[in-house]
């Protein structure tokens, strides 16, 4: 009777291949999804956002406290602030900047949001390119008996390593990525007499804003892509979450009249 071939190395061979794969695509699934634990970007991250100052230049900015429960749960949001921004002119911005896990960072998103909050989409959001930041934008419309025809213009953005994105498909040009940051940033397009202005107030506050933000942002990359490489040991807890308290007549963005409808 000949001897069974399964114990020979030239069989055993692709079966530990397969099987050493098998145990790292688990394990790097496991890291990715937190099965294993919370990845050190859901440690870090969430702190780093409050390090984003509330003066910027001219725009001095105030807290207006962070999302319901029900959008946080939406949203997945790990870390967030929602703020109104206002320059020396009178001029306000509403920004959100949040950090969410990679499965949830890409729901909630303003074309979602604002028509469930009532608004028209004017056009399609279009890509743009400030500075060296891309970003979505269009223009919201929203008209009633009360207050009128009123239209609100914003910016939305993804980043995981600093750089601002806004892909086509974001799932694929983040693929890989376990934590990302979400930035919003929506004004009321300013009137006068009657007319709707052109100046864009969002995206000359934009320029300001966004050295700001990477200048915040990038010790926490920095010490996540140590952890990466070994030189540092990760913490033990995550970040812990602030008390989720109802930011007044907030939109998806920050602060509008939007109000964070579900998505």
């Amino acid at each position: 009777m000949e001897k069974s071939n399964f114990l020979k190395p030239a069989t055993l061979l692709p079966i530990a291949a397969a099987v050493l794969l098998m145990g790292v695509s688990c394990y790097y699934q496991g890291m990715w999804s937190e099965r294993w634990g919370t990845s050190p970007e859901m440690m870090i991250y969430p702190r780093q956002i409050h390090e984003v100052p509330l003066t910027i230049g001219e725009w001095e900015g105030r807290d207006i406290g962070e999302s319901d429960d029900r959008t946080k749960e939406i949203s997945g949001s790990r870390g967030e602030f929602n703020r109104v921004y206002k320059n020396a002119a009178g001029e306000e911005v509403n920004v959100m900047l949040m950090c969410a896990h990679f499965r949830d960072i890409f729901s909630h998103t303003p074309e979602i949001c604002y028509p469930a909050a009532g608004f028209e989409i004017l056009n399609p959001p279009e890509q743009v390119v400030i500075d060296d930041s891309e970003f979505f934008t269009t223009t919201f419309r929203k008209s009633d008996n009360v207050s009128g025809t009123r239209d609100e213009r914003g910016y939305w953005s993804w980043s995981a390593d600093g750089k601002w994105y806004a892909p086509e498909d974001e799932r694929g040009r983040f693929a890989g990525e376990r934590a990302l940051y979400k930035l919003y940033v929506f004004t009321t397009v300013p009137t006068r007499e009657g007319a709707r202005s052109d100046k864009d107030i969002s995206s000359d506050f934009i320029r300001a804003f966004m050295p700001a933000v990477q200048t915040a942002l990038r010790p926490g990359f920095e010490r996540v892509e140590r952890i990466r490489k070994g030189e540092e040991v990760a913490e033990l807890e995550p970040a812990p979450a602030a008390p989720a308290t109802s930011a007044p007549a907030a939109t998806p963005a920050a602060g509008s009249e939007a109000a964070k409808p579900a998505a």
